[in-house]
């Protein structure tokens, strides 16, 4: 028997009104945020190809992953359609369909549904290569608050290469509002910081600090490969963010490339920034992972890189340790989905970490 046919609420395929307009979201007047499009590889991306591809070969496929991404724009429109087209991939055990693959929609700040692809768009992107698929929200928001400022919040482990969005005729389409806080914050980091494994885009730390604080931001998380190589520490230097949060602890391969690393990156990022904030963030895990002895020296190494900035004057970098922020193993407290990445939870909860450094630092009164 088919689920769908006793609970219609787990039926996600739709038809599309016959008033449907459709519009590129490469158009103006749609506004793209934490990501590209590279026109002459018909796909969006984090970071110029030729970087990508000098760092390492996790970092060259991964920063081809939207992770971060957004398109915001404003309508009156009484539905939202989504169509996405991605490059073939399998989905994840450990990781909700939806947050690899998926979107979600966000207007005036209120969650107002997902898309995400059905089993069948797999088989047939198995066959083609190209995952195709749609969806339809209605926002239910306040009609008086016409026109809604929507943000679609992109996949966060997938390669995205075209969207397109649906509103009904004759609504009002218009360029949405800017963030509080235009100048980007730049988080560069490991799996988690790119999202692994939210169950929904938006539902990572770095997305959920962004919505807190009204800030654009650019996610740079890589899944193992995250090593800050010279050629990234070069590329994260010439971006010109309004703090800088690192936060690769988990990448390392070990302590002693950490300590190689870490303060190299930070001295090489404060000689190009001279008064940018700067925080340094330990590696989130469970409560009680600090005391394993394979993470005790990296733990000190983060200490000793912030203490060493410290002594030489800068008043303008910040630690945040996050052992521990996903909570514990027992009595339904724990905010992971392996002993390494977050769920959603774990996720809220480095976000409340982070938060009190990084309003302060935005001054922010969220």
């Amino acid at each position: 028997m088919d689920v769908k046919k006793i609970d219609r609420n787990f039926e996600t395929s739709f038809e599309a009104p016959s008033d449907v307009e459709w519009f590129s979201v490469r158009e103006e007047p749609f506004k793209t945020y934490g990501m590209f499009y590279s026109e002459s590889e018909g796909l969006y991306r984090r970071m110029p190809k030729d970087v990508a591809d000098a760092t390492n070969p996790g970092v060259a496929f991964l920063s081809l992953h939207s992770a971060g991404g957004r398109v915001r724009f404003a309508t009156d429109s009484p539905y939202v359609i989504v169509r996405a087209v991605e490059v073939f991939e399998e989905p994840f055990s450990h990781m909700a369909i939806c947050g690899k693959h998926g979107f979600t929609l966000i207007g005036n700040n209120r969650f107002c549904g997902t898309y995400m692809p059905q089993y069948r768009h797999f088989v047939e992107g198995e066959k083609s290569g190209s995952i195709v698929f749609d969806g339809m929200k209605t926002p239910w928001l306040d009609t008086e608050a016409a026109p809604y400022e929507m943000e679609l919040y992109f996949p966060l482990y997938c390669i995205v290469k075209e969207v397109y969005v649906g509103l009904k005729k004759g609504c009002k389409l218009t360029e949405p509002k800017p963030y509080k806080h235009e100048k980007p914050v730049l988080f560069y980091g490991s799996s988690i910081t790119q999202g692994g494994c939210a169950s929904k885009p938006g539902d990572d730390y770095v997305a959920r600090l962004g919505r807190m604080l009204d800030t654009d931001f650019i996610n740079l998380g890589f899944s193992g490969s995250a090593r800050a190589e010279d050629v990234m520490i070069d590329y994260l230097s010439s971006l010109d963010p309004s703090v800088f949060v690192m936060d690769y602890d988990h990448n390392a391969p070990d302590a002693q490339h950490l300590e190689k690393t870490h303060h190299k990156l930070y001295k090489a990022f404060r000689s190009a920034h001279p008064s940018t904030p700067i925080i340094m963030m330990t590696m989130p895990t469970i409560e009680g992972y600090e005391a394993k002895p394979w993470n005790t020296d990296r733990y000190k190494t983060i200490l000793a890189s912030f203490d060493k900035a410290r002594a030489s004057g800068d008043e303008n970098v910040y630690l945040v340790d996050c052992y521990g922020c996903f909570g514990k193993l027992h009595n339904g407290e724990w905010g992971t989905v392996d002993d390494c990445h977050p769920d959603s939870l774990g996720f809220l909860r480095m976000a409340e970490a982070v938060y009190p450094v990084l309003s302060k630092l935005l001054k922010s009164d969220n």
